[in-house]
């Protein structure tokens, strides 16, 4: 009778941090992401994006296609225009740091907030 009372609470035991590491934590980029200037960027779950990015003269550009992330690599697959862009980034608080580059090789250091999840 001994040995059954050990093995189901020791069968629980297994199961719970099976449960516990199967489970994947969310990026912390999901959500919508803006500055002062009218730049913003919005991830999306399923590795998804879309950014509109305001460059000199005011003029707004909208990109959208999938992203990667490894440790703190950034790619970001654009399917409306033909640029991919590899960049480093950084979250403190609810600010996000990162450099895009436009296509036309431009690079733009931003400093993004969190706007909503």
């Amino acid at each position: 009778m001994k040995k059954k009372t050990l093995i189901f609470p020791l069968l629980g035991a297994v199961l719970v941090c099976f449960l516990l590491t199967a489970c994947t934590e969310p990026s912390p980029l999901y959500g919508i992401w803006s500055d002062n200037l009218g730049n913003t960027f919005s991830f999306f779950e399923d590795d998804t994006f879309n950014a509109k990015i305001t460059v000199a003269g005011g003029i707004k550009t909208s990109y959208e296609g999938s992203y990667s992330v490894l440790m703190n690599a950034l790619t970001l697959s654009c399917s409306n225009v033909e640029l991919r862009v590899v960049t480093e980034w950084d979250i403190r608080g609810n600010m996000l740091y990162l450099n895009w580059t436009n296509e036309d090789g431009v690079p733009l250091s931003m400093t993004l907030y969190k706007i909503s999840n």
